[in-house]
């Protein structure tokens, strides 16, 4: 008996000793199968996913390069034209400034010139003793101040003739130059 004992606990380990053979193999193929299985699925979604790879035709590169010089040189002719242009406006309204501050200080002398008549006529008119005094140094005040407008008017003519001109002036040259730059592309 003691013999069958043996034999079967023999028995017995070699039936766990394959049992684990087979299992370590059975991993051992589940883990080829799943990493063949995760590679293959890694290659198909790589190759799903990939951009297609193409070689750029010469002449579409030539094209796009000529674009992108021609967009360049048109950017910096325009940001050219636009600083000149500023400068321009920048110089008019220097000048249109400084003239305006020149009619504003003769439009002071001519409001000052008024209020000192105008007190002057006031004064007269209080020392008036009939009425046809009266009108008559109404009227002769009247023309005074007309005459003083008319010259005020003949004075800052001119000025304001200048500023026109002169601020005018850049703008029309760079507006010239742009149209004989138009013609000439």
């Amino acid at each position: 008996m003691a013999n069958t004992d043996m034999k079967s606990q023999r028995t017995g380990k070699s039936a766990v000793e394959t049992l684990n053979k087979a299992a370590n193999a059975a991993t051992g193929a589940t883990k080829a199968a799943m990493q063949d299985t995760a590679s293959a699925a890694k290659d198909m979604a790589d190759a799903a996913f990939d951009y297609p790879k193409f070689e750029v035709p010469e002449m579409v590169r030539s094209f796009s390069e000529q674009g992108v010089n021609q967009t360049r040189e048109a950017y910096g002719r325009m940001k050219a034209a636009t600083e000149e242009a500023t400068g321009v406006m920048e110089e008019s309204m220097g000048t249109a400034r400084e003239t305006v501050r020149e009619v504003q200080f003769k439009t002071l002398d001519l409001a000052k010139a008024n209020a000192d008549a105008t007190f002057d006529f006031f004064r007269q008119l209080l020392a008036v003793n009939s009425v046809a005094d009266a009108f008559q140094l109404q009227t002769s005040f009247a023309r005074e101040r007309f005459e003083a407008f008319v010259d005020y008017s003949k004075d800052v003519q001119p000025t304001l003739t200048r500023v026109g001109a002169e601020v005018t002036k850049p703008a029309k040259v760079l507006f010239d130059r742009a149209l004989s730059q138009a013609k000439a592309a």
